[in-house]
């Protein structure tokens, strides 16, 4: 799945790319959550799953499409310890949620915060067509 990924993140705007995982994850974690059936579980986990490969894309190269060259390794730097540290704060808030609330409300909840993040999103959809904002980074650059 991921080389597919790969050529919609080379041909595709990034944020209308963002929006289409978005939407997958959304779809992905209601469904789950909120079908009582083996099937709809099914489906569900292959559209999260689906969306899960094009998002370890989208996170492991954003960072070509908008730093320029000399700065990418100072931009994944940051973007790496803010994913950590949301790493760590966000199973606390997971627990905490899931002692309050029930799975159909966290998964209603958790949707709700995806669909607010796509929206903010949207208005930087300029052209459906290509989003390469900086030519690709093909050699390596260090300090």
């Amino acid at each position: 799945m991921s080389p597919i990924w790969g050529y919609l993140f080379d041909h595709m705007n990034f944020f209308a790319l963002r929006v289409t995982l978005n939407i997958g994850f959304a779809i992905g974690i209601l469904t789950f959550f909120m079908t009582g059936t083996m099937s709809g579980m099914i489906c569900a986990a292959i559209v999260f799953g689906i969306s899960n490969a094009g998002g370890d894309v989208a996170w492991s190269l954003w960072v070509t499409k908008f730093a320029p060259a000399e700065r990418v390794a100072d931009y994944m730097s940051i973007h790496t310890c803010f994913t950590g540290i949301r790493g760590v704060l966000a199973p606390l808030m997971g627990f905490y949620l899931v002692t309050r609330l029930s799975m159909g409300t966290l998964a209603l909840f958790s949707s709700a915060l995806i669909g607010i993040a796509t929206l903010l999103l949207v208005p930087e959809i300029k052209f459906a067509g290509r989003g390469k904002l900086k030519p690709a980074l093909l050699e390596e650059v260090s300090d």
